[in-house]
């Protein structure tokens, strides 16, 4: 079985779905973070610009075909475009569990202000003062596809507590699956 890891930048798929895997000796993997391995930007410039954005998009996609074919049960952390993308809005449900991790927005906000990540830069290259961060404007866009991600999920997980209740609830929801599973398949 696959457990799917949805939700808007800066809830917590990451960080749950490692230490939940980690907990129930599951494979995990990071759908954002191997396209990121996979297509690199030769500059920060780069990385800004929507041609390579949906390059990392289309990598991604191809990624979770990649694993959807993998006999293994697994949890994966998708990006947050990834759902959005209407042909993985289609595939998602089919692939295994979908669960929502969900944040209180403002604390995905202040969680996106304390990562390093792409800030508004001037024409020399420099950070402009007081200028927007590019972490938090992505939870901002990404806040409205709360509809649509509580739509193509089985579960939603609030994850507003510390990290572990987080973890604990993730892993709680999967024995009781894997218990099913397992029960199903023994009869």
């Amino acid at each position: 079985m696959k457990y799917i890891l949805v939700g808007t930048p800066n809830v917590g798929k990451t960080t749950l779905g490692k230490q939940a895997a980690d907990q129930l000796g599951l494979s995990f993997y990071d759908t954002d973070k191997l396209a990121a391995e996979r297509i690199r930007p030769q500059s920060s410039f780069e990385a800004l610009h929507s041609w390579f954005i949906q390059k990392r998009l289309d990598e991604q996609k191809y990624i979770l075909k990649e694993l959807a074919k993998k006999d293994e049960s697994a949890i994966i952390a998708t990006g947050a475009w990834l759902p959005s993308d209407a042909g993985c809005a289609d595939f998602l449900p089919y692939m295994g569990i979908v669960i929502h991790i969900k944040r209180n927005i403002d604390s995905a906000r202040a969680a996106a202000l304390r990562q390093p990540g792409f800030v508004q830069i001037d024409k020399d290259r420099k950070p402009v003062p007081n200028g927007i961060n590019m972490n938090v404007m992505a939870v901002n866009d990404y806040a409205s596809d709360l509809p649509l991600l509580e739509s193509i999920s089985d579960f939603t997980i609030e994850n507003d507590d510390e990290i572990s209740d987080g973890t604990d609830k993730l892993v709680a929801l999967i024995q009781a699956g894997l218990y099913s599973e397992k029960m199903m398949n023994n009869n």
